[in-house]
């Protein structure tokens, strides 16, 4: 078929809508913030669609690639929503919204590649997270020198990109960023500037190319990213990162200047061969399958002052059980508290990710699928500890002022839910008398702590933070919580009917 006349090549006289579509691009704020930005070529050498046709007739000639999304049947009279005829190629139509063109003959769709100004089949991304789920939690402990480390989790890259007015559509899901930032280079100013940054450097990139992506791809933008984000924030240093990208069953870990990216496997604790490690400013990047690697439970994301007080066959001992009962917070918590009593001073954070694939995948092998309950409880009773700190919101719990940080409040709770997994069933009750700093802690007998019945949806529960009734919907009766932090402190829950 004959390439349409509008993108046969870049127009001089009155422009080309595909030349006012990538001049809005690139003068839009989120292109801004990419240093590195390809040029086209304003001769226009690349590839045709006639030539796309000789050199790929595959892609015309029938069904579309698996990899691309499926149109209208041949020879259908009305385009698809959006897309307009091309004047001269009736076989081509065009979507402005989108960027994208579909050949009527094969009912595939493209779009051309700002980089190369080649035109590659627009892929549609595959969700799984029926079957792949991922959670995360974090802490931080200030250092001794008043600096402080940061940490950023994006549960949902989809939504985050659509915020910047970008499309990640050609990604698959669940995606979702976690990364940690070290301020012993260049201090808080830098580590706070790299923790608002790096999503933004990256998902343009993730954004601008809509085929299929190789493992080498993604670890190119990741590492990237890091490296305009050290460049922009002015640290000859570069920026101390460790980063963990999840695009459906890709996990692309990524570290610099001493930070630490650590898989968790339950079968080899010790194993330390796929470790990601950050020796210098450069970023070291690794893309994992995780197809391939599903006994993985996740990956502790860590700085320099951690991983050096640290030696991994202490850690994975520290770690074992808080990752396999999905106790994320309490790891991180547990990891930074070893290293302080290991003599670490500086800012300390680590940021902990779990991977449960929960349902049959035909892909997987069997002897490692996992399910979830399924069970859809409206209600749930829980009891609670709590412990205040400065940043807490009062309202009206008793006892004075807190004069503890977070990070000093979340080791205690740590130290109290020890406690009580050693003891006794009335451990919980005697613990929640006596160092509890909720009102509900006055209540007698087994009420010590009660929160009542809760409501799946948060909403309904207009005391009780819904942090903490996210996390009582994800206990089984007679479980013990991960330590849970909310605006009115840090908190321990036992859930009870």
């Amino acid at each position: 078929s004959k390439c349409p006349a509008a993108l046969h090549g870049w127009d001089s006289g009155g422009g080309s809508m595909q030349q006012a579509l990538l001049s809005s691009v690139l003068d839009s704020e989120e292109s801004k913030n990419v240093a590195v930005v390809h040029k086209t070529n304003q001769g226009y050498s690349g590839k045709d669609l006639w030539r796309l046709k000789q050199e790929n007739p595959e892609l015309f000639g029938g069904a579309a690639g698996a990899s691309s999304q499926q149109a209208n049947a041949p020879g259908a009279a009305k385009p698809p929503p959006g897309y307009q005829a091309v004047a001269g190629s009736p076989e081509w139509l065009y979507n402005v919204d989108r960027n994208s063109y579909l050949n009527r003959e094969s009912g595939q769709y493209f779009f051309r590649d700002t980089a190369t100004n080649e035109f590659c089949p627009l892929r549609q991304g595959e969700d799984i997270s029926s079957m792949l789920s991922v959670r995360g939690d974090a802490a931080a402990s200030v250092g001794r020198n008043g600096m402080a480390s940061k940490h950023v989790i994006i549960n949902d890259l989809h939504r985050a990109a659509a915020s910047m007015k970008l499309d990640l559509s050609h990604h698959d899901s669940p995606a979702a960023m976690f990364a940690v930032y070290d301020s012993h280079f260049g201090g808080s100013s830098v580590a706070e500037a790299a923790a608002k940054g790096l999503h933004g450097r990256l998902l343009p990139r993730l954004a601008a190319y809509r085929s299929s992506w190789e493992d080498d791809r993604l670890e190119a933008a990741l590492a990237e990213s890091i490296e305009v984000l050290a460049r922009e924030v002015g640290t000859e240093q570069g920026v101390g990162v460790a980063v963990a990208l999840l695009l459906g069953r890709r996990l692309t870990l990524a570290a610099a200047s001493g930070s630490v990216c650590m898989l968790l496997d339950p079968e080899s604790m010790g194993d330390r061969e796929n470790d990601v490690v950050g020796n210098g400013p450069q970023p070291v990047t690794h893309c994992i399958d995780l197809a391939h690697h599903e006994s993985h439970l996740g990956v502790l994301l860590t700085v320099q002052a951690v991983a050096k007080q640290l030696v991994p066959t202490r850690l994975d001992p520290l770690l074992r059980n808080h990752f396999a009962a999905d106790r994320l917070k309490a790891a991180c918590v547990a990891a930074l508290g070893e290293s302080r009593k290991s003599g670490a001073e500086n800012a300390l954070v680590a940021a902990a990710l779990r991977l449960t694939w929960t349902q049959h995948d035909a892909d997987a092998p069997a002897s490692k699928r996992s399910r979830l309950d399924g069970s859809e409880l409206s209600k749930v009773r829980c009891r609670h500890i709590l412990l205040r700190h400065l940043g807490s919101q009062t309202v009206g719990e008793r006892k004075q002022k807190p004069t503890r940080t977070q990070a000093e409040a979340e080791a205690r709770m740590l130290e109290i839910f020890s406690e009580i997994t050693r003891g006794a069933p009335a451990e919980f009750t005697a613990k929640c008398r006596t160092l509890s700093e909720c009102d509900t802690a006055l209540r007698g007998g087994d009420l010590a702590g009660d929160l009542g019945w809760l409501d799946r949806n948060p909403a309904k529960n207009k005391k009780v933070p819904a942090s903490v009734v996210r996390a009582a919907f994800t206990l089984g009766a007679g479980q013990l919580s991960d330590i849970v932090s909310s605006e009115r402190g840090i908190h321990l829950l036992l859930r009870v009917a």
